[in-house]
Parts: structure tokens; sequence; C-alpha cells
């Protein structure tokens, strides 16, 4: 039976956090379209860091086709043995540089005669592989960089596919960012799911490194659309009480994710079959297609009042309540009112000297974390163990950090948590520089990692809470092109280790503590009602919070409680 809810004041329904109150704080409806965002960035995960294993560099050396054949039995040696010595043979005395680009040119002779050449004080000329190269694979398996050849000459061109990856995204942040707020997260949504398994599929099958390096920039574009649309859903479906564990818990899958991967790297060694296997979560997200809904909050926006209806409606009926015959029509009521007196447009938001403001902090905020998040994860990213282990440990820190960002949330709020974080991250990367060496310096250096982890994840939700529904996306999308900035200029800087050693860490640092002090330049979000107009944001510098038994701390009420 559905609860019905006895008395509702008219008056005081203006909202659309309101109507949410109605049709069920949290309920089967969340929590069934939270689950298929959870796969969205489960999957996102292993899209973004598939190419760490399918195109990781083995061990390699100069193939020498005359003496694949022999077996070394003249000589009373393993095959182990024999095949080490195969190697020696082409490169024994050479650097390490030119061993595995070059080779001695041992023509015509078997092993024994070249054992002996090898010997002599005049050795052999030196020569570029010409008939291929042997891979180790106790490292990696089967991978993209060795079906291709991509070493020596062609060595550059791996990290040119990762470059080209997250050009990929960055397209797809403005692109879908944009048109979420036009046509709809739910077509978006659609339009994301479907292409990004077809890119996927299809560089599965790739015959060529340029197909390959094309769909990998296809695979960015509309798997980052997806992402970016599903978390903003993800915080339009749920009151401010419960933004914060559905705004970061989305997070928590990523995270998973890289913890699994490098497990499913070492159970499938050949990259064609390991992007396969780690496309197939795509077929869960199918039946989402049926489940999930357009959000609501942005079909009262965008002022198609009778399709939110019928999305309300379904909410009420799958979380089981009724909603009073009445509220949708204040609803309506009060949106056109407000409508008419302002138009949500981007001109209109950059014309509001206090939104640009908040704009144009949050640009740099975000660059700044993802600066400091990259250059912290790349420069201490050897560990000195095997590289699935590594990685495995490097997704696994993130997941306190992420449970950390929701405590100081709800317990600080968005500025004191995301600025306080930030700054310990800053703090930990200056104090590193006066730290000798050791592990002292190495756990400095990850509690400056776990902070900017913990502070990245709270600006997504922030972001998400400042700016009013028509634009959300828009702005989230346009924030996330600076953070991807942010990520390619962080190997760049680490570049000027060489010139001296302590530079990188005072950039970031430095970055990080300017980045703090300008998230309190930002409103306080933490339990306010999501903005639907500009009129709605601007507010927020003034307006009460409401806490989480939706009583106000302050005179003025911005939504109202109903009376079950």
């Amino acid at each position: 039976m559905f609860e019905t809810f006895k008395t509702v004041t008219m008056a005081q329904m203006a909202t659309f956090d309101d109507v949410l109150e109605v049709t069920g704080r949290i309920g089967w409806f969340q929590i069934r379209s939270f689950i298929f965002l959870l796969i969205t960035h489960l999957i996102g995960s292993w899209v973004v860091f598939a190419l760490v294993f399918i195109g990781g560099t083995n061990d390699h050396w100069c193939t020498v086709g005359q003496l694949e054949q022999e077996d070394c039995m003249e000589l009373n040696m393993t095959s182990s043995d024999c095949d080490q010595l195969k190697r020696d043979l082409t490169t024994s005395g050479l650097s390490e540089g030119d061993a595995k680009c070059m080779k001695y040119n041992i023509s015509g002779n078997d092993v024994v005669s070249a054992l002996a050449q090898l010997e002599d004080v005049t050795k052999p000329d030196v020569i570029p592989c010409d008939d291929g190269w042997t891979y180790d694979r106790s490292m990696y398996g089967i991978t993209v960089t060795e079906e291709w050849n991509l070493v020596c000459d062609y060595s550059t061109i791996p990290n040119i596919l990762m470059s080209t990856f997250f050009g990929g995204i960055l397209l797809g942040c403005l692109v879908f960012g944009y048109l979420a707020d036009r046509i709809g997260r739910y077509r978006v949504f659609c339009i994301c799911i479907i292409g990004a398994a077809l890119c996927s599929l299809l560089s599965a099958l790739s015959p060529h490194v340029l197909v390959f390096g094309s769909l990998r920039f296809m695979l960015g574009f509309f798997m980052y659309g997806s992402a970016l649309v599903t978390f903003v859903i993800a915080t339009e479906l749920v009151l401010p009480d419960k933004r914060v564990y559905l705004g970061t818990g989305v997070w928590y899958c990523f995270a998973l994710g890289q913890v699994l991967l490098p497990g499913l790297a070492i159970l499938i060694p050949n990259w064609r079959h390991l992007i396969i296997v780690t496309t197939m979560p795509f077929l869960l997200l199918v039946p989402a297609f049926w489940f999930l809904t357009e959000s609501p909050r942005w079909l009262v926006a965008d002022e198609n009042f009778e399709e939110a209806e019928k999305v309300i409606q379904e909410i009420a009926k799958v979380n089981k309540k009724e909603i009073p015959h009445n509220l949708l029509t204040k609803l309506r009521e009060e949106y056109v009112k407000a409508q008419a007196d302002e138009q949500t447009t981007f001109r209109n938001l950059i014309r509001n000297p206090v939104l640009m403001v908040y704009f144009i902090c949050l640009l740099y905020i975000w660059f700044a974390q993802s600066f400091v998040y990259y250059g912290l994860s790349l420069g201490t990213s050897s560990l000195g163990m095997n590289i699935h282990a590594a990685f495995s440990i490097s997704g696994a820190v993130e997941l306190p950090a992420y449970a950390f960002s929701m405590f100081t949330m709800n317990k600080f709020g968005r500025r004191l948590s995301t600025g306080g974080l930030t700054f310990v991250a800053g703090l930990a990367c200056l104090g590193t520089i006066l730290i000798p060496v050791g592990p002292f310096r190495v756990t400095v250096a990850m509690v400056g990692k776990f902070a900017i982890t913990a502070s990245f994840a709270n600006i997504y939700l922030h972001t998400s809470e400042i700016f009013p529904t028509p634009l959300r996306t828009s702005v989230t999308g346009i924030c996330s092109v600076a953070a991807r900035v942010g990520g390619m200029v962080a190997p760049l800087i680490l570049v000027l280790g060489q010139y001296w050693v302590s530079l990188p860490l005072v950039c970031f640092g430095v970055s990080a503590i300017l980045a703090a002090f300008l998230m309190f330049m930002l409103p306080e979000t933490k339990g306010r009602s999501m903005p639907d107009t500009i009129g709605d944001s601007v507010k927020l510098r003034r307006v009460p919070v409401r806490n989480e038994d939706n009583s106000v701390g302050g005179a003025v009420t911005t939504t109202n409680t109903i009376t079950s």
C-alpha cells in the first residue's frame, strides 16, 4: 500500500526537493538507479587504466632468426640457459639502451661459432634489429606494444596512445556537458554507453595501431560523457543529506576497478581478450535503458512539465509513496514564476559577477586538484615492486580517502573539508622537500596523495551544488576540461626536476595552497537545495543551511517540511 501524507501546506511547496520529500528521500528507485551508475564507473576505471597493461612494454631484445631453432645440445645447456646465451650473443657488452634495439652481426653462425666469435677481441659489427624482437613476458602478457613492435624508434607511440585517449576525454567534457543540459541526461547516457561499448569492442579487433588509436580517442570521448552524466544524475535524484553518499560513492567503484584490474590482467594476458572481457559489463547496463528515467529535476528546468510529472509519478510508485494532487501544480507555478524573472542561460551566468567569480575560482581549483593528483601519482609511482601489486595498492589507498571525504563533508561542510584537505596536500608537497629520502618521506608523500584524492572527490559534488540545473552539466564539463589540462601539465612539470630536483614539488605545493584559499571564495552548500535558477545560485551566499533533520539553522527557510 502507498504511504499517504496527511497534509500538505501548499504555500510552502516551492522546490524540487519538496517533491523528493514526498516521493521518498531515498527509496528503491534511487537505489536501483545508483546500482547502474556504479557499474558505469567500474567500467570507466577499466577503460581509463587498461592501457597500463595492454600497452605495457616488456623487456625485449633483438631476435636472431638463424638461432631460433638452436637447442644448445652441444653445450649441454638447459632450455632457459640456452635462451639467455642467445640473448648474450647478440647484446653482451652493449649499453642497456642499445641492448634493446641493436645486436651484433653474427650472420651465418650457429650458437657455438657465434660464442667463439663473441669471445674474440674484435667483436662483430653492431646493427639494428632486422629480424624483429623477442619479448620477456614475465611482467606483461601479449600487449599492443609487442604485437605492433612499438619499441625503439616507435617507443613513444604507447605514450601518444594515452594522450590520444585523454584528448577524447577532453572533447567529451565539452560536448556531452553541453548536450546533457540541452537534450537531457538520459539521452546522453544512452548515446555514450552504446558508443563506448562499440568503440571498446572494435578496438579489440584493430588491425593496425592507427585504427586502435582512433578508437581509443572515441572511447575516451564517449566514456567520459557517460561518467559525467551519471554523476550528475546521482546527485539530482536525492536530497542534500544523502547527496554526499551518492556523489562520493561512485568514486568507490572507480577505485575498486583499479584494485581488480591487475588481477584480470594476470588471468587474461592477451590484450585483445582483456579488452573484450572488460567490455562485457556494458551488457549489465542494457537494462538501465528501461529502468533509468530522465532526471525529473532537469525536465522541470527544461519546462517539460508533463514528462516530469510522469517521471515523478514513477518514482513515487517504485518507492511506494503517494503524491498530493496539487504538489506538481504548485511546483510548476513556482518554476514558471521564477523563469519569468530571469533566463537561466550561460550568457546570463557569465554576466553575473557573483557566479563568474565562482566559475573562475572553480576552474583554477579543478586544474590544481588534477595537477597535484597526477603530479604526486606520477612522481611516487615506483614502489619497487611488481607492477600489478603496485597498481592494486595505488587503487586501494584511494578507498579510505573517499570515506574520509564523505566524513569531512558531512561534518565540516564542503568549503572547510575541501579547502583543508587541499591545504594539507600542499603542505605535504612542500614538506617532502625538507625530508631526506626514506620511509618517512614516502609516508608524507602518501599523506599528500590521500588528501588530494579526498579533496578531488569533494570538488565534483561541490560544483554540482553551486550551479543551476539547466547549466549544471555544462559547467561541470568545462571544469573537467580544466582538470584534464592540469593532468597533462603535471608530467611536463616533473621534467623541471632536471634543473632543480625540488622544483616540481614547489609547483605542486604552491598550486594546492592557492586552491585551498580560493575554496573560501565559494558558498557553503551543505544541506542546501540544489539551485534551479541563477537567482538560486546567487542566494547560496546567504541562505541558511538545512540540517539533516530538515530543521533550519536560521530565520529564513528555502525548503519546507511535509507533515506526515
